[in-house]
């Protein structure tokens, strides 16, 4: 099995939807570089059915690769310290029950939500969406303001220990979607999170895109080899400053126990940045690969990191019935 933990879906809000987008992020680098890593076609913004249209584009991707299940993430507002909403910082939202309405309906899509743990209703809301068949909850304290370590966090961590929820939480410097401090997304804030019982994931291991930024990768090694439930997603690990870590962590059996595949799709995996942990004829096929899911399988399967990584979301996500098995690609339908 063939497990993609970490797959983002946006959407605009057309057709009532619940998603948003704000005006400012639109207008950023950032989301014109995603919507060109995305291939949406042009007009789609503006089109009645834009959402659906989206997700219809990243789930037949989905079906046609050899993912056997990918978690599409929702993703919550920002909240303001008193618990109220602070919609003037939200950047984006995608909605819980959007993406829940598309896990329904296709076979080899799990839903991810996303809970501020803020919000006065937050744990009535996990307890919904688990209901709705929620198999995480993700976080991005950067983004969404957050403070992972602070007291008020604690009644919804037991309620995840409860429920036997994983938590998907950011780690390290955050570029897309940034507006808070890049210190909330520190993987040490996280321990309060394991001394409660959370089984906690930490997507990119704590570690940076560029050169100049700071690594919080030793401080999420030292805690992955010091706590049992803390793990790392390897998502985005596909370019330069990121691929030779990789291989430094699978000289380690004991961190190589901790990892688990993700793509953090729509980002771009650049197969000729991994030149050298990677052979370049392996490179340049792979940069000819034209479904992003399978060139994010075969990048990190060809920098030598085993089966038992692309399996290991399947032991730790809130699975059940026929979710939990095998398909072949294309079985799902999208409604």
């Amino acid at each position: 099995m063939i497990y993609d933990l970490h797959v983002h879906i946006a959407g605009i809000g057309s057709g009532g939807s619940g998603n948003y987008l704000s005006p400012a992020f639109r207008r950023s680098l950032a989301f014109r570089f995603l919507v060109r890593q995305l291939g949406w076609p042009s007009g789609i913004m503006t089109a009645s059915d834009a959402d659906q249209q989206i997700a219809r584009l990243i789930i037949e991707r989905i079906e046609t690769s050899r993912v056997d299940r990918a978690v599409l993430l929702a993703f919550d507002a920002v909240y303001r310290d008193d618990g109220t909403r602070d919609d003037e910082h939200t950047l984006m939202v995608t909605d819980n029950d959007f993406v829940a309405d598309l896990a329904e309906a296709n076979q080899k899509i799990l839903f991810g939500a996303s809970i501020h743990p803020y919000r006065p209703d937050a744990v009535a809301e996990l307890e919904r969406l688990i209901g709705r068949g929620a198999c995480l909850v993700k976080w991005l304290p950067g983004a969404q303001n957050i403070q992972p370590d602070h007291p008020r966090c604690v009644p919804f961590y037991d309620a995840l220990v409860r429920h036997r929820i994983p938590l998907l939480c950011h780690t390290g410097g955050e570029h897309t979607l940034k507006a808070f401090p890049n210190t909330l997304n520190d993987p040490k804030r996280l321990v309060l999170a394991l001394e409660r019982g959370v089984t906690v994931i930490a997507a990119h291991c704590g570690t940076r895109i560029f050169l100049h930024e700071k690594s919080y990768f030793r401080s999420w090694r030292d805690m992955a080899l010091r706590h049992e439930r803390f793990y790392g997603d390897i998502s985005a690990f596909g370019i330069i400053t990121r691929i030779w870590l990789l291989t430094r962590m699978l000289k380690s059996p004991a961190l190589i126990e901790k990892l688990v595949f993700g793509s953090d799709y729509p980002t771009a995996m650049m197969p000729l940045s991994c030149v050298g942990p990677i052979r370049l004829r392996r490179a340049l096929e792979l940069r000819k690969m034209a479904n992003p899911f399978d060139r994010g399988v075969e990048i990190i399967k060809a920098a030598g990191v085993p089966d038992a990584v692309f399996a290991r979301a399947g032991e730790l996500l809130r699975l059940s019935g026929s979710k939990a098995g095998s398909v072949t690609a294309g079985q799902g339908a999208f409604a």
